[in-house]
């Protein structure tokens, strides 16, 4: 790690940490796997976060999204900037209890989520059995499930839209009130046209969940 790429990630404004610690703590997760980070930020929202991720670009580092590190696989580990989103981003908001909705942080965790829903008799229903740790962001893009899926189903049913920020520093809103990604859109609709027959053999009807590759 240079001083002048330690310098881009703080002029961001973002709580970023290179200390040998922090290093160390988040150089694993749940999985047996151990890689060294260069560094670790900690962004507060989704524009700070798009910040540290165009700063990482153009100090030539690499990131990877992490939320309360539950992987069993190493997802939430490498060698370039951790981007950490549990620390802050924990706000629940925007409660429906006609329409079934609540707009959540990446950091907030299934079991504080719960904990909201349940006094108005609702809960969230995919059931991982980290539940007391794992992050509705990381939830996400694992696509997690739990005991219960053959009833609740994975995360993926009940998520109604997204915030994202991408590798290039944009902010999204997607879902189906979201007409945005158009050109995103056409290609992965291109891949999945191109590999339909493939993909009927190898995902029969009534598979409540793939784990190989994506969600499609």
């Amino acid at each position: 790690m240079t001083s002048a790429q330690e310098r881009k990630i703080k002029q961001t404004g973002c709580d970023a940490r290179f200390d040998n610690l922090t290093r160390q703590l988040y150089a694993t997760d749940a999985s047996i796997y151990q890689i060294e980070p260069i560094g670790v930020a900690f962004p507060k929202s989704a524009q700070q976060a798009s910040l540290v991720i165009r700063a990482a670009a153009d100090a030539g580092l690499s990131v990877t999204p992490r939320g309360a590190g539950t992987s069993l696989v190493g997802n939430a580990i490498g060698e370039g900037l951790i981007i950490e989103c549990s620390r802050y981003n924990r706000q629940i908001t925007e409660l429906d209890l006609e329409k079934r909705s609540v707009r959540v942080g990446a950091g907030v965790v299934l079991d504080q989520l719960n904990d909201f829903l349940k006094p108005r008799g609702f809960c969230f229903g995919p059931d991982v059995a980290t539940s007391s740790r794992a992050t509705l962001g990381g939830m996400i893009a694992n696509n997690s499930s739990g005991a219960r899926c053959p009833i609740y189903g994975t995360t993926a049913d009940h998520v109604i839209s997204l915030e994202i920020v991408m590798a290039d520093d944009r902010i999204e809103k997607i879902g189906p009130t979201h007409d945005s990604l158009h050109a995103e859109r056409t290609r992965i609709g291109n891949l999945i046209r191109a590999a339909s027959a493939e993909m009927t053999e190898c995902w029969p009807p009534g598979l409540i969940k793939r784990w190989p590759g994506y969600g499609i």
